[in-house]
């Protein structure tokens, strides 16, 4: 029997053993009557426990739930329960997605093609491929002035001549005992999952965000205590960005906007800088050089400066260049092409001697290394 049908709210509950079997080191547990509900129909399974022994899984198989446990049980009579704020969660988030889809249609005429209720995220695939901010706004009004007035949500099992007399958003996927839940005078709808008993227990429901998929639209949405952490979490953002930013939270985009745009600038004047910074650092080599040789290892250089630095040199002057970044343990061979030397080639065939990694073109080769040590041998072995 699974109770779960008859009161969605029961957590805890004693059952009879009916079958216990041992398979691939895990007992596969049939009880007389069970309220863990199994993964179907978008919603994932319950978590709980058999006597205070985890049920790690349930397998459903010709119409038996199948309870999955680590340990034998040496009873008969055994003390369930399942993890009910979970369960709870997941009667919000269920009834929430059925009203969300029941408003889709009754507004817009677009039918849900799939539902997925993640730990993380849940989302419902709508048949309009296009859909902007003014329709995310309609819905969630509307779903949201159907959940404040409180409607009652009912299941009940009819059979298929009666189920076609229903004003159902989809054909049952069975033609005998077909379970349907009702959202009175909203939405009618062939689903064996759990749901809450009226629209106020959802809360509130949000839309979180939309994307394109295929030639759908992708619904992210969230609601009940799942929604409230939401908003808590964010408000906990806010009210971060309002203390230092020094703003109100409608001022919030503009000061950021504006911060960005300060950001690019300074980023410009930072790139000018550092390029003239390399082209000093290129013509100070190259004084300090006495043959067509540079080899310099740089401690608090990025390896992209240093690259920077390295096509300075070759700019100005035929040489062979083995500079390296202590801190990111990189190193770079180049030269403009006037010399025999092909840098990837030499790079290919000694690098893996030295623990390293890379390659590149006949002018421009680069090697990233895991330790200092293999990073120092090459360099030495590049500058004999």
């Amino acid at each position: 029997m699974r109770l779960y049908y008859q009161n969605p709210y029961m957590s805890e509950w004693e059952a009879k053993i009916i079958h216990q079997i041992e398979k691939d080191g895990l007992y596969l547990i049939e009880l007389s009557e069970t309220a863990f509900y199994p993964e179907g129909g978008g919603q994932p399974r319950d978590f709980g426990w058999i006597d205070g022994i985890e049920v790690v899984d349930l397998v459903e198989e010709d119409k038996k739930i199948y309870h999955v446990v680590k340990e034998k049980i040496n009873k008969d009579i055994v003390t369930c329960k399942i993890d009910f704020e979970r369960r709870f969660d997941h009667m919000q988030n269920h009834t929430g997605q059925h009203l969300l889809s029941a408003v889709f249609l009754e507004m817009y005429n677009a039918p849900t093609n799939s539902f997925h209720l993640g730990d993380d995220y849940l989302t419902i695939d709508i048949g309009l491929e296009n859909i902007n901010e003014e329709i995310v706004l309609n819905v969630e009004n509307r779903v949201n002035e159907l959940i404040f007035k409180n409607i009652p949500v009912k299941s009940y099992i009819v059979n298929l001549d009666e189920a076609r007399k229903l004003p159902l958003r989809k054909l049952p996927p069975t033609d005998v005992d077909i379970r349907i839940v009702e959202i009175e005078g909203i939405d009618y709808s062939p689903c064996c999952g759990t749901h809450v008993k009226s629209l106020g227990e959802i809360g509130m429901l949000k839309i979180l965000k939309t994307e394109k998929y295929k030639n759908m639209t992708r619904i992210y949405f969230k609601c009940g205590k799942r929604l409230l952490k939401d908003f808590q979490e964010k408000n906990i953002i806010i009210n971060s960005l309002i203390k230092n930013l020094s703003v109100p939270q409608s001022e919030i985009l503009l000061k950021f906007d504006s911060l960005q745009s300060e950001i690019k600038n300074l980023t410009r004047q930072l790139n000018s800088l550092k390029e003239l910074n390399a082209e000093y650092i290129a013509k100070e080599l190259l004084n300090e050089s006495k043959e067509n040789k540079i080899v310099k290892i740089f401690e608090d250089k990025s390896f992209e400066e240093v690259q920077t630095i390295a096509s300075k040199i070759t700019s100005l002057k035929d040489n062979l260049v083995i500079l390296a970044s202590l801190k990111d343990k990189k190193v770079v061979l180049a030269h403009n092409g006037s010399l025999d030397i092909n840098c990837g080639k030499i790079f290919k065939e000694e690098l893996p001697k030295f623990n390293g990694r890379g390659g590149g073109s006949p002018k421009f080769a680069q090697g990233s290394f895991e330790r200092i040590n293999d990073l120092n041998d090459f360099i030495a072995f590049l500058g004999r």
